[in-house]
């Protein structure tokens, strides 16, 4: 267990960046537990950042210009909707990389907030076209703003999400006795689990504003493990124990001007986590 904690050095260039270790942290109510680290997933969105936006900018200029061509205008639109919607998809593939995601919920909440409404709106414009096939040349621009817009949406959503380091806390433990459920609850989290001695699920979980403290156990052939994760809002799992200045790095003016919003973790979210360390067998 103890050799992946680093994760890949090539996830780096080769090393870990010294800003990143300085700007994290080891609470004192998990001294029994390590920090695991995933592999970043801000680089990976580079690259479908570039080709939606490409195709977004060509089925722009097809849907404008399509009355002085013979170009199709359906075959335009749909070009143009590829750009938002191939990044949104992106978005969702890339958040798959972390083992255990949350796929669900990502879907979710990329069509949160006023993403719905633009996504619908594009919908309808397709369909419309599909159906009726319209000759008014102003038709075919229509699916252009809300086009731009859910682009922007989801390119400040990623960047955002992604931005955060990523990490895990893991703690072997002594599966065979009950694990503390009264004591969890009473400290504000939320059972899940049927059984006092769960196997390879989440067993617990305690919210914070949309985002989630989760507990789940895992087994890694002989070894029983706790996991300790931190979910954001979007579904994507992030390292709280780093400084606010590490968190959403990405194109801060726009994901702020959109109402993303970064603050330290409140260390009281892990009340109730002390009872567990009697279990761990890690030394």
């Amino acid at each position: 267990m103890n050799q992946d904690l680093e994760g890949d050095p090539k996830w780096w260039g080769g090393r870990i960046p010294d800003n990143l270790l300085l700007n994290e942290f080891h609470p004192k109510q998990l001294i029994n537990w390590k920090r695991k680290r995933l592999e970043p997933l801000l680089s990976k969105l580079l690259f479908p950042v570039c080709w939606s936006l490409l195709l977004l900018a060509i089925g722009t200029l097809f849907s404008l210009l399509s009355y002085k061509t013979n170009f199709p205008q359906l075959f335009g639109l749909i070009i143009l909707i590829l750009g938002p919607f191939s990044l949104g998809l992106s978005i969702l593939y890339i958040s798959n990389k972390h083992e255990k995601s949350k796929p669900i919920h990502v879907l979710l909440s990329l069509f949160g907030r006023s993403r719905i409404l633009w996504f619908t709106i594009i919908m309808f414009i397709l369909i419309t076209s599909i159906i009726q096939k319209p000759n008014n040349v102003i038709f075919w621009n229509l699916a252009i703003l809300p086009s731009m817009i859910l682009w922007i949406e989801w390119l400040a959503f990623g960047s955002y999400y992604f931005s955060s380091p990523s990490a895990i806390w893991i703690m072997k433990y002594n599966s065979k006795i009950d694990l503390p459920m009264n004591e969890l609850k009473t400290n504000g989290w939320d059972w899940q689990s049927d059984s006092l001695k769960p196997r390879n699920e989440s067993f617990a979980i305690k919210t914070s504003e949309g985002n989630f403290l989760e507990l789940s156990s895992i087994n890694l052939g002989e070894e029983n493990i706790l996991v300790l994760s931190w979910w954001q809002k979007g579904g994507i799992r992030s390292d709280p124990f780093v400084t606010k200045k590490m968190k959403g790095l990405a194109i801060p003016g726009l994901t702020n001007k959109l109402g993303y919003s970064t603050s330290d973790f409140d260390l009281k979210m892990l009340d109730g986590i002390a009872f567990l360390d009697k279990y761990c067998i890690n030394h």
